[in-house]
Formats: C-alpha cells, structure tokens, sequence
C-alpha cells in the first residue's frame, strides 16, 4: 500500500507568507506564516531555505504549491503585473524551485487559488465569480470548473472597474470605494487620525458604539460594493457571486448588501437578474487549499 502523499503549499501575500503541509485530500496537517521578505528575490530564497526547505525535506512533500499576488502565468510559472512585492514579478518560479531544491512548482493567482478552494470543498458545479475583499478587491470567474485568466491574463479584475467619480471629478474603480483598505481610509479622514491607527474591525466598532459619521461611511461603502456586485452578475451573468476576504465572516455582511441591491433594482425596474450571493466556506486557509488544487489539476493527479 503506498503512503499518503503530502505537498507544500505557500501563500505568499503583501505581509506574511502562509504556509502548509497538506494530504492529497485537501487537510492541513501542519501550518504556519513568517513575515513576507521586503527587499528582493534574494531574501526570499533565503527566507524559504530558513523556514520551509528543512520542513519540505522532513515530509517528503510531492511538490509545492504557490498562491501569489499579480498576474500569474500557469504555464510559464511567471508572475506579471503589480504587487507590493515588486521582485515576485519576472522570475520562472517552476525552474527556480527546481534547479535551487529540486521540488517541482506550480503557481496561481491568489483570488484564482481562493476560487478553486471553493470549488474543491463546497463542490459547486455551477459558473460562479469570486470577489475577494481586502486591500483592494481581487476576483476569480470559474466557468466549467475551469478558472477564466483571460487573454492578457486579467480575467476577474474587477478592482478596476469604475464605479463613478469622485469630489474631483475623478474615476473611482472597485478597489478605491469598496475595499476595506477604503473603508479605513475614509474614516480615518472623517476622524482626523492616521491610517495606521484603525483597522476594518476598528471602523466597525465605532459604528456600532453609534458614531453617525462612521456609520455614513459604512453605509456608502456598502452602496459602492453593491454596484461592483450588480456589474459582475450584467458582465458575466454567473450562476452565483461568493464574497470573500477577512470581511466576509462579519454576520451581517450579506444582509447588508442585500438592502443596497434592493435600492437598486427598485430604482432600475427592467433589471430581472438579481446576483445570488453567498461567503467563502473554506475560510482563512482557502489560498493554501486552492493552490494544492490547482497543482492538482496541473498533474492530472485530482480524479
């Protein structure tokens, strides 16, 4: 009989790098994060050989797994586009891993990774979009169980979307009104403090405790939102939209969206299809989960 296999799945985000030791199906034995390298390719190599290389030795992991930010080449393993890790973009990652470790690589989007975990343990079968809620939006569209990159690999973008303009007349997409990196933006303004000085659960405790003026900014984050949300389900017409993000676990996130999305087709009478909304079910490890499903996929190991 042969042995469970493992893998090694990496969440590389903007803070922290998320890690795992995961059976073939889909359980974490074993996790962890350390602070993401800030400065180059270089501290990264040296970080993973820290933290990970003896961990990947010890288990005997299959493969490794990758989440990352930006615009992720499957085939090539390079990532292209923006992150705030600027030196994740340009190396091949599967030939890096390779020739440095001997460990066979596979790498997704981080919102795609997010989908796919949902795809995996909620077992959709319908076409469904994602929306990930966090320093900016990010999003995912599976079609066919099948996540749709794009032709220029920007397939799900939906932070840019514009979304209206703002005091100065300029556009304002997705990410600049409804992420919570906004949320906190907008109410450390209201307030006179510095950023740094609130957080998303912050701002929502002191509209709670009955601040009007933070309740106001709540409010027309939560309109920008629903107007994101309604252009997906005209753009892509899915089965179904999850929102996902640290936000998503608030209780009262959906029925919130729910009253905005009401205003709107009350104020837009020809519009018939509502989105059918609902929250990522495979929570904070859903980047970890993703990415070992998608290199699944990639080895035509998943039945």
């Amino acid at each position: 009989m042969m042995s469970e296999q493992h893998y090694l799945a990496l969440d590389i985000g903007g803070s922290a790098v998320k890690y795992g030791i995961i059976n073939q199906g889909g359980e974490i034995t074993l996790k962890g994060s350390y602070p993401s390298p800030k400065t180059n390719i270089e501290d990264f190599w040296q970080q993973f050989e820290q933290h990970l290389l003896p961990l990947a030795r010890q288990h005997q992991v299959s493969g490794l797994a990758i989440s990352a930010p930006g615009s992720v080449d499957c085939d090539s393993s390079v990532i292209y586009g923006h992150s705030a890790l600027r030196y994740l973009h340009g190396p091949n990652f599967r030939d890096e891993f390779q020739r440095r470790y001997q460990l066979h690589c596979e790498i997704e989007n981080d919102a795609n990774c997010a989908a796919l975990a949902e795809l995996w343990h909620s077992k959709l079968v319908d076409d469904f979009c994602l929306l990930v809620i966090g320093s900016g939006v990010g999003g995912s569209t599976v079609i066919n169980g099948k996540v749709h990159h794009g032709k220029h690999l920007h397939g799900a973008e939906f932070g840019y979307m514009f979304v209206g303009i703002d005091d100065d007349g300029k556009p304002v997409n997705i990410s600049g009104c409804a992420a919570t990196r906004s949320l906190i933006q907008n109410t450390a303004k209201l307030l006179g403090l510095q950023e740094e000085q609130l957080n998303g659960k912050r701002v929502f405790e002191l509209a709670e405790a009955g601040n009007k003026g933070v309740q106001a900014v709540i409010d027309k984050w939560y309109q920008m939102l629903a107007y994101g949300i309604y252009n997906v389900q005209y753009c892509v017409d899915p089965d179904r939209i999850i929102i996902g993000g640290a936000i998503s676990s608030r209780p009262d996130l959906l029925v919130r969206i729910e009253e905005k999305l009401d205003q709107i087709f009350s104020e837009n009478p020809y519009s018939s299809v509502r989105p059918q909304l609902s929250v990522c079910e495979a929570g904070n490890d859903a980047n970890l989960i993703g990415a070992l499903y998608h290199y699944l996929q990639r080895q035509e190991l998943k039945s």
